[in-house]
Order: structure tokens, then C-alpha cells, then sequence
């Protein structure tokens, strides 16, 4: 894989997993994240602009996306088995502790955190074997 590709399919897993993650957390996740919206202080309000939450969401999928991508590009296994195992680690080291360190800063109940965090999980797994077809069918 040169860098073209890489960047390719950085944007292909990016844009998969936030359109993927966008309907989980909407139509599987929303009643819970509704509910969370109302436990809310009603004097509660981002620190930040709704644009600036909204890049920011928009972004990490990208991030998660061009390390599955760069590190699958550097193997030499380019098998589905190593595709899943890098997107295990991803989601361990990355969406996994995320969650544990929001909930660890009471900002987000328990529940909520783990149904989000194992949605990322699904959303990885199924998705990961695509970069190893796609590559082989070329």
C-alpha cells in the first residue's frame, strides 16, 4: 500500500464508521442517550461551540481509522484475522479506555459508556475484514 491508498482508506473507514456510528447511536443507542440528556443540570452547557463538539466527534473516527489502515499498510500479514485483531487493539487501547476515563470523570453513566463502547467494538469488527478484500480483489 502506498500513501495514496493509505490516505484513500483512511477516508473510506472514516466516513463508514462515523455514518455507522451516527445510526447506532441513534436509532439502537437514542432513547438511552436522550435520557441522558435529560439528567442533565438544566444550567448545564458545553465549554465549547456545537460546531467545535461536532468536528471533534466527527474526527476521532477518522484518527481510529488512519491507525487501522497505516498499521494493517505496515504488516505483512495482510489476512481478515490480522485486519480484526488490529481493530481489538484499536478499540481496547483506544475506544474502551476512552469510555473508562469518561465514566471515571462522571460525565457519562456507566451504561451508557459500555452499550456506546461495544457498539464501536461491532462497528470495527464487521468492518475490518473490508481493507483485506478490497486489497485482495485488486
Amino acid at each position: 500500500m502506498n500513501t495514496r491508498s493509505i490516505v484513500a482508506w483512511t477516508l473510506v473507514f472514516g466516513l463508514l464508521w462515523n455514518a455507522l456510528g451516527w445510526a447506532g447511536n441513534v436509532f439502537l443507542l437514542g432513547g438511552a442517550w436522550a435520557a441522558v440528556g435529560a439528567g442533565l443540570a438544566p444550567d448545564f452547557a458545553p465549554p465549547w461551540p456545537a460546531l467545535a463538539h461536532e468536528l471533534i466527534t466527527f474526527v476521532s473516527d477518522f484518527v481510529y481509522a488512519f491507525a487501522f489502515v497505516w498499521l494493517f499498510a505496515q504488516g505483512s500479514d495482510k489476512t481478515i484475522a490480522m485486519s480484526i485483531k488490529l481493530v481489538l487493539l484499536l478499540w481496547f487501547a483506544g475506544a474502551a479506555m476512552t469510555y473508562l476515563a469518561i465514566v471515571n470523570s462522571g460525565f457519562l453513566p456507566w451504561a451508557i459508556a459500555v452499550h456506546s463502547s461495544l457498539l464501536a467494538l461491532v462497528i470495527f469488527v464487521v468492518t475490518a475484514p473490508l481493507l483485506p478484500r478490497a486489497l485482495r480483489a485488486r
